[in-house]
C-alpha cells in the first residue's frame, strides 16, 4: 500500500509525513510514503506504479507547473478510484474538487485533529491493504498483511502463521496474535487457531474447510456459537454486495 504526498514547501511536506506516520503507527497499519516535490515528477512516477498499490494521495493545490488540480485530473484518465484529498491555503477550490471526485480540502498548516477525522473516513476503502500482524521470526521484526493470513494455529507455545504463499513461524501465543487483529474477519475457533473467515470455503459439522483444503477445527462447546458467527459474516458480505 502506497500514500502519496504531493508538495513543493518542503515544511508542508514534513509536517504532512509525520502527521501520516504517526496515524499510521497508532492503527497497526503498514504503508509507504511517497513524497514528490511536484506533479510532474508524481505523474512520471505514478506510471510505473501498480495502479491497486496506490490508493490515496495529497495533493498541494498551490504548486508551479502542475497545480494539485491539474496533476489530479492526469490521475482520473486512468484511475477512477484513488481517494484525493487536496491541501491549500484557500477553501476556494468546491467546483474544481468536484470534477476530480476530491473527498476532501485540508487548510494549511494542517493539524493532527483534521488529517486524523479525514483518513478514520477513508481507512475502511483500503484497510485490507493497510492492517498487519507484526511477529518476530529469527529476532528479525516481520510484518504479514492480515489480508494474506489464512489461519494461526499455536503448538508449544509457537505459532504457524498460515499465509497465502508460506508458512511463517513465530513464538507467540494466540491471545498475543488476537490483540493485533483488529480485522473482523477473523475468528476464535478453538483454543489453538484463528481463521481468516474470508477464506473459508465451507463447513461440516466439526470444521471449516478453507478454499487452500486445509481444515481448522471448531471447538465443541461453543459450536453453535461460533458458526453463527461466521454465518453473520456471511450475511454481511452478501449484503455488502446488493
Amino acid at each position: 500500500m502506497k500514500i502519496i504526498v504531493c508538495d513543493d514547501t518542503a515544511s508542508d511536506r514534513l509536517s504532512l509525513c509525520f502527521l501520516l506516520r504517526k496515524y499510521l503507527n497508532e492503527i497497526n497499519c503498514a504503508a509507504e510514503v511517497l513524497v514528490y516535490e511536484s506533479g510532474t515528477d508524481l505523474l512520471e512516477d505514478l506510471s510505473k506504479i501498480k495502479k491497486d498499490e496506490t490508493r490515496l494521495a495529497f495533493l498541494d493545490i498551490y504548486m508551479p507547473g502542475l497545480t494539485g488540480v491539474e496533476v489530479a485530473k492526469k490521475i482520473r484518465e486512468d484511475d477512477s478510484e484513488m481517494v484525493i484529498i487536496f491541501t491549500t491555503t484557500s477553501p476556494d477550490h468546491g467546483l474544481d474538487g468536484y470534477s476530480v471526485k476530491a473527498l476532501q480540502y485540508l487548510l494549511k498548516p494542517v493539524g493532527y485533529p483534521e488529517l486524523k477525522d479525514v483518513l478514520d473516513d477513508c481507512m475502511s476503502l483500503f484497510a485490507d491493504h493497510l492492517q498487519y500482524l507484526e511477529v518476530t521470526v529469527d529476532r528479525v521484526a516481520v510484518r504479514i498483511p492480515l489480508k494474506d493470513i489464512a489461519y494461526i494455529e499455536i503448538h508449544a507455545h509457537y505459532g504457524m502463521i498460515h499465509t497465502i504463499k508460506e508458512t511463517i513461524k513465530s513464538r507467540m501465543t494466540l491471545d498475543e496474535a488476537e490483540q493485533q487483529l483488529s480485522d473482523k474477519t477473523f475468528l476464535r475457533t478453538h483454543r489453538s487457531f484463528l481463521v481468516n473467515m474470508r477464506y473459508i470455503k465451507s463447513v461440516d459439522d466439526n470444521d471449516f474447510i478453507l478454499s487452500n483444503g486445509d481444515i481448522v477445527p471448531i471447538r465443541k462447546n461453543d459450536k453453535l456459537k461460533i458458526k453463527q458467527t461466521y454465518m453473520d459474516y456471511i450475511f454481511e458480505q452478501t449484503r455488502g454486495l446488493k
